[in-house]
């Protein structure tokens, strides 16, 4: 698994926001800053936060009791920065693993970009974070997110897009070869009730509730 140094972590932004997403993944981040408008809560977990820019553009109410979780120290300082003004607590811990979160304890948990960094042949492999979210989230709460995925009946993949992902799954940085966005769909719909699923360019973003 890719390691997101301090060093890393200070170009994120700029390479994933500003580059990525817009000009290869054809999904501009402000679709994915939407989900955290509509549907985080009051009290919200964030698995794998990045630097805390898709929270802090959301603009969520001060006060929000915020949870961060991540296998690295870089992303959860640099997210816990970011949000002044909020209950901020962190969690450093693989997120392959049984969280350290209680049961039914949030109204919200997002996994924005992290499912394409998980090692693993396809997603029903790296299923445990979704089992995981449908624990933690206390009945009506809403799990959401977006991953960048290279199958799917309504994917597009641009010939620029198929390149960038070759690279970086060579590079360790994805392992994301066999991440289909069908397969989240179902495997979605194994842990919660009501799922939404859609693409914008090769990114699959969902909504599921509890």
């Amino acid at each position: 698994m890719y390691a997101y140094t301090a060093s890393f972590m200070n170009k994120y932004d700029l390479l994933v926001h500003a580059v990525n997403c817009p000009l290869f993944w054809r999904c501009p981040t402000r679709h994915i800053v939407d989900l955290y408008r509509r549907h985080a809560g009051g009290r919200h977990l964030d698995v794998g936060p990045g630097t805390g820019s898709l929270l802090r553009r959301s603009a969520l109410p001060t006060g929000t009791a915020v949870h961060l979780l991540d296998r690295h120290e870089a992303p959860l300082d640099m997210a816990r920065k970011a949000l002044p003004g909020h209950r901020v607590r962190t969690y450093r811990q693989d997120v392959l693993k049984p969280w350290e979160v209680d049961e039914a304890s949030m109204e919200s948990v997002a996994m924005s970009l992290v499912f394409h960094t998980l090692p693993g042949q396809g997603i029903p492999a790296k299923s445990h974070p979704v089992r995981e979210a449908a624990r933690v989230l206390s009945p009506g709460g809403r799990f959401f997110g977006a991953t960048v995925v290279g199958r799917g009946q309504a994917v597009r993949v641009p010939a620029q897009a198929r390149w960038l992902m070759d690279v970086y799954n060579r590079r360790g940085i994805f392992a994301n070869a066999g991440d289909d966005a069908d397969d989240l769909d179902a495997v979605l719909r194994t842990s919660f009730s009501t799922v939404r699923t859609w693409s914008r360019g090769c990114v699959v973003l969902w909504v599921a509730w509890k």
